[in-house]
């Protein structure tokens, strides 16, 4: 019994022993880490302190001075600090320094107060928190004059955060003395590649001189946006500038809150443009982008403010209000990409509706379009099987040719006439004027002449593909032929 009681107090004595110690150890490794940061030359730390316990560094007043400009960080706070048990198991531990292209893990991080300055560019951020950092290892690329952008882009490949919250961000430019910045930037469960959702609010943009921003957006939000593709391309050591970039796929998007000088200049107002995107099937997805809210009411100052007003009063206008709701569809099992309907409504004024539909699109063709390669269609077999446009005229019309009128000093009707002329002995350059064309040109000729609905339809036989375009335009070509155009004019 007494032996038992001897041998506990002497566990709890090595124990106090040990926790008397942690600070000495703390500091002692507070110090290591100091020279470790300050070895090189180029960076400063005022203090450094470490929590055991609670797995934590913190760096003070850390400073870092290169030829191409400095850096100051008030605070760098990291907790919850891990190091993959994987990496001890090949042998790997922190103590041989890190570097680019190593594992870390934390569980917070936070910086505050950050300054950088080089010759082009100075940056202040107010505090930057991130959570549940994972950093996975990998090959940071070799020397050259792009290891540094390979390093970041395959950096952020190979990353996991479960949320990054940046405040008070501002750039501006001594230089052209441009400025930019916003009041936070979220990002919630980024994968690899792929966010979970992204908010950016208050973003404002200064031109030199100018004490009013010339672009404001209150908000951004997107939500499900993959740019796995796009690292992918630029974390390639073959990559150059002009190269694809790959495919970002979006689920839903939206932007609101416009504003500025550029905008108030010109009296526009705009509500919102967002994109939504439907998946019904691993083939088949569904994208809706709207423009909602444009209103151009043009102010009494500025020169070309009042050009536009001017040109609104002699349409009888004081403002021009536009929408537009356009839907696309993507069938790989089919092989289709259409433009199901896109729609610029003015009200009051008229409607034009767009649509086209692309078949026999293979494999080539979604491979081209994923990776971002314009010169990759060229060797597939997609091409047009249809379009149409359909203009509805309100009042539009006769709104311009009133103020067509007004420009030539004569009579709406002499202007029509005209114009309808005009439009009949209209000779494209490098077309084939067959009797189609001309039956063609005549229907938008009595369009002006009476307005209603035009109807322009393409209905090629056989679909025409891609590479046979060039084809088309080449002088005497029957494009009216190649493309099965048709024109009808209804009320």
């Amino acid at each position: 019994m007494k032996k038992g009681i001897i041998a506990g107090l002497v566990l709890l004595g090595l124990i106090g022993i040990c926790l008397a110690a942690v600070p000495i150890i703390q500091i002692h490794i507070a110090d290591l880490l100091k020279a470790e940061i300050e070895r090189s030359g180029t960076t400063k730390v005022g203090s450094v302190e470490v929590a055991l316990f609670d797995r934590q560094i913190v760096l003070l007043d850390v400073k870092t001075t290169r030829p191409a400009g400095e850096m100051t960080i008030a605070r760098i706070d990291a907790s919850g600090l891990d190091w993959p048990i994987r990496e001890f198991l090949q042998g790997r531990t922190p103590l041989q320094g890190m570097r680019w292209g190593d594992p870390l893990q934390a569980k917070r991080l936070e910086v505050k107060d950050v300054q950088v300055a080089d010759q082009v560019t100075k940056v202040s951020l107010a505090s930057m928190v991130v959570e549940d950092f994972d950093l996975d290892r990998f090959d940071p690329g070799e020397p050259g004059p792009q290891a540094e952008r390979q390093r970041v882009v395959r950096a952020l490949a190979a990353l996991k955060v479960a949320r990054l919250d940046v405040r008070g961000l501002a750039i501006a430019q001594p230089r052209s003395g441009d400025t930019f910045g916003f009041a936070s930037f979220v990002v919630e469960r980024y994968d690899h590649g792929r966010l979970g959702r992204l908010t950016l609010n208050d973003m404002e943009a200064t031109a030199k001189g100018k004490t009013v921003a010339e672009v404001k957006i209150g908000d951004f939000d997107v939500s499900g946006l993959d740019v796995g593709r796009v690292l992918g391309a630029l974390g390639s050591s073959d990559w150059e500038p002009g190269m694809p970039m790959g495919r970002a796929n979006l689920a839903s998007g939206r932007i609101s809150g416009f504003g500025g000088d550029a905008f108030s200049r010109y009296g526009i107002s705009l509500g919102s443009i967002s994109v939504e995107t439907t998946h019904e099937s691993n083939d088949v997805s569904r994208t809706r982008t709207r423009i909602e809210g444009f209103v151009l009411a043009p102010p009494l100052r500025g020169l070309e403010a009042l050009q536009l007003r001017i040109a609104l009063q002699s349409m009888g206008l004081k403002e021009i209000k536009l929408d537009l709701d356009c839907s696309g569809l993507e069938d790989r099992a089919k092989g289709v990409l259409a433009v199901e309907q896109c729609a610029l409504v003015g009200p009051g004024l008229g409607e034009i509706d767009f649509s086209a539909r692309l078949v026999n699109a293979d494999a080539a063709f979604w491979q081209a379009i994923d990776e971002g390669d314009l010169d990759g269609l060229q060797m597939t077999s997609a091409a047009l099987g249809s379009a149409k446009l359909v203009v509805a005229d309100k009042s539009l019309l006769e709104r311009s040719l009133k103020a067509l009128s007004t420009v030539t000093g004569q009579p709406v009707a002499r202007t029509r006439a005209n114009l309808a002329n005009e439009v009949r002995r209209y000779s494209p350059p490098g077309v084939l004027i067959s009797e189609r064309m001309t039956k063609l040109l005549d229907t938008v000729a009595q369009f002006i002449e009476r307005g209603g609905t035009l109807t322009i339809d393409a209905k090629p036989e056989p679909p025409v593909d891609l590479d046979r375009f060039t084809y088309l335009i080449r002088p005497d070509a029957d494009l009216v032929s190649g493309l099965g155009l048709t024109a009808t004019l209804s009320k």
